[in-house]
Formats: C-alpha cells, sequence, structure tokens
C-alpha cells in the first residue's frame, strides 16, 4: 500500500471561532478589570482573526517525502522538502504537526477534522503516522 497522498487544508472554522471568543472574554474581562495590556492583548487577536486565510496543500510521496505548498490569491508557491519533527501530535481528532525545511525553518500546522474532507483526513493520517514512524 502507498503513502502517496495530497490534501488541501483550509484554515478550521472551528479553531478560529475558539480564538475569537477568547479574544472576546479577554477584552471583556480588560474592561471590567480596567487593565489597558489586556485590552491591547485583545483587541491585537481580534484583529489577527481577520488576516488573510491561507489554504494549504500537504503532498506527502510514496517514499515519505513531504511538501507544503502555500495558496496566495492568484498563484501557488510550493515550498522545499519538509520533514517531521519530534513533538508532533497525531491524535484522532487532532493533528499538531511541528515540520522543518532543510534550512532549519520551523513551521507548526494544526489540523482538526473540519480543516480537511473526510476522507482525506483518514487518509492523511494514516500517510502521517507512516511518516513519523
Amino acid at each position: 500500500m502507498s503513502i502517496a497522498t495530497t490534501a488541501i487544508v483550509r484554515p478550521s472554522p472551528v479553531l478560529r471561532w475558539l480564538q475569537a471568543a477568547m479574544c472576546v472574554a479577554a477584552l471583556a474581562a480588560g474592561l471590567l478589570l480596567e487593565r489597558p495590556m489586556l485590552l491591547c492583548l485583545a483587541c491585537a487577536g481580534l484583529g489577527w482573526q481577520v488576516r488573510e486565510v491561507k489554504v494549504w496543500r500537504i503532498d506527502i510521496s510514496a517514499v515519505g517525502q513531504l511538501r507544503l505548498t502555500v495558496y496566495r490569491e492568484i498563484d501557488a508557491v510550493p515550498g522545499p522538502p519538509l520533514r517531521l519533527r519530534p513533538g508532533t501530535l497525531l491524535w484522532p481528532g487532532l493533528m499538531l504537526l511541528r515540520l522543518e525545511d532543510g534550512a532549519a525553518r520551523r513551521r507548526c500546522l494544526v489540523l482538526l477534522p473540519d480543516s480537511v474532507a473526510p476522507a482525506e483526513w483518514r487518509a492523511l493520517a494514516l500517510a502521517m503516522r507512516a511518516v513519523a514512524a
């Protein structure tokens, strides 16, 4: 059986709602406690929520090589080959991918089941477990 797979990853709506709710709670706490630093952090967090949403494509080859392609407005920017770092979490309902390229640049990618199509989630989870082994 080949582990080659491709998955289109979109930001998780559930994770974005949870982050927005946390920022609103921090904003309310900052107003109640009259803490300007907490207000600034909450506003920065809400501003971060309205940023441009990126879509990624994860490609795993038959030999276990990972590539991450970032889709921008018009073009797709393919990245260098990546490897999984220690500390990568592969749970049934969450994948926390700690990735590193050849230039020692690190990236962390959080995947929830609503980030990917259901059929792709299972294939991606199996391929990631095979790469991690």
